[in-house]
């Protein structure tokens, strides 16, 4: 018999476990209440935390790790089924319906797919559909040299990285560099590595870190200045993200 276009299963991890690269035949939408996830496939990295909902489209290859114990909800979603599916890779707020949307639909798993079943997934995907991402994604260069370069500028957040020593250490003019990680990654150099910072701040905290900790770990020397940078990327200050993600 066929599998319905729309499957939930209950989805726990502890921290640390993690998957190697793969790929899921269907969309896979992740709703997590406790905890948080670091993904990666070949060319983006994002993070999804409690309280928020993930999108990961049909045959994108990725790897994924607990960054802390983590629970939550994870459908496996047909989208030939529903066109309002996205396309992209997705980190969003999930709204006050769609956790509990998604509660519903893993205890409407014994059900008979037509009626309630197929209307509320429907129901699901429109809501999940226009959601607004956040900026919780870094996009990876596929260019063999900018890669092996962002690949030890996340090795090391800490380190004060400018694109003057990056360009000597990797053998680029700097306005070779600043052209050609404009064109493989879309961002400048500059906000790329605020984003990185900021993913990696987010991470930390998730995980229980100290703010001023934090700060240290992704290259802040000045507590005011990573509240300040914090606040301008997630739109609330780092100890505001921790209190929320606390209260999930």
């Amino acid at each position: 018999m066929r599998e319905p276009p729309f499957r939930c299963l209950a989805l726990t991890a502890v921290s640390r476990q993690g998957e190697r690269s793969h790929a899921h035949p269907a969309g896979q939408l992740i709703f997590l209440r406790r905890g948080a996830m670091l993904c990666q496939s070949a060319s983006l990295r994002w993070l999804l935390a409690a309280g928020q909902a993930g999108w990961i489209p049909a045959g994108v290859e990725h790897s994924a790790e607990a960054v802390s114990d983590l629970e939550g909800i994870a459908a496996y979603v047909d989208g030939a089924a529903f066109e309002s599916a996205p396309e992209r890779v997705l980190i969003a707020p999930a709204t006050r319906l769609l956790g509990p949307m998604l509660e519903r639909m893993l205890a409407y798993e014994a059900l008979a797919w037509e009626g309630k079943r197929s209307r509320l997934a429907q129901v699901i995907v429109d809501e999940f559909s226009q959601l607004e991402s956040l900026p919780q994604r870094l996009p990876l260069p596929d260019e063999p040299r900018l890669r092996r370069m962002c690949q030890q500028v996340l090795a090391s957040l800490d380190r004060p990285w400018t694109l003057d020593a990056l360009a000597a250490e990797h053998g680029f003019s700097r306005a070779t560099l600043t052209r050609m990680f404009a064109r493989h990654v879309g961002l400048s150099f500059g906000n790329w590595l605020l984003q990185a910072r900021m993913l990696a701040a987010v991470q930390a905290l998730n995980a229980g870190s100290e703010v001023g900790a934090a700060a240290l770990a992704v290259g802040y020397q000045s507590f005011s200045a990573f509240c300040a940078a914090f606040r301008r990327h997630q739109g609330v200050t780092p100890g505001e993200f921790q209190r929320a993600q606390s209260c999930v």
